[in-house]
């Protein structure tokens, strides 16, 4: 089986120091690059930032908070798959899209190459106010943390 067609329940994600990680796989590194206040967009913020993977990488299945997402894989090739679609492959000068509220399933690259890509996200002000750590939320931080709350209310 190809790792374009690893079916999503199979994805194991571990706790890590710092954070979780896909089994067996490194983690991406994000810089935000710049942030913008447009005017025409008030209570909202334009953040662009840098992907870098390298061979081998995986992120965790994440959402965005919320934010619209613009992608452009800027070298190598990175496999998408959000919203339970078909796993998809932007290679080098191609890019892809993230509404509001997708589950960002698998974000992979499954070369022996690193890959890079510049994202542009909208996100809402108030999202952000704390810090821009709320721009990248793993689905298992947030079903620890429900736990830990469950945990904490016996």
């Amino acid at each position: 089986m190809s790792a374009s067609h690893v079916p999503v329940s199979d994805i194991k994600v571990v706790p890590t120091a710092p954070g979780w990680a896909v089994e067996g796989r490194p983690r991406e590194t994000f810089r935000i690059i710049q942030v913008f206040h447009p005017s025409n967009l008030p209570g909202k913020q334009m953040i662009l930032g840098k992907v870098y993977m390298p061979p081998g990488a995986a992120s965790p299945p994440h959402t965005h908070g919320g934010a619209a997402i613009i992608a452009v894989t800027l070298e190598g090739e990175v496999l998408n798959q959000m919203n339970c679609g078909e796993p998809e492959i932007a290679k080098r000068g191609e890019h892809w899209y993230e509404a509001p509220g997708c589950h960002h399933q698998r974000s992979e690259n499954n070369t022996e190459r690193h890959a890079e890509f510049i994202a542009v996200l909208v996100v809402d002000d108030e999202v952000v106010k704390d810090g821009y750590q709320n721009i990248f939320v793993l689905d298992a931080e947030r079903d620890a943390a429900k736990e830990k709350a469950g945990d904490n209310k016996a």
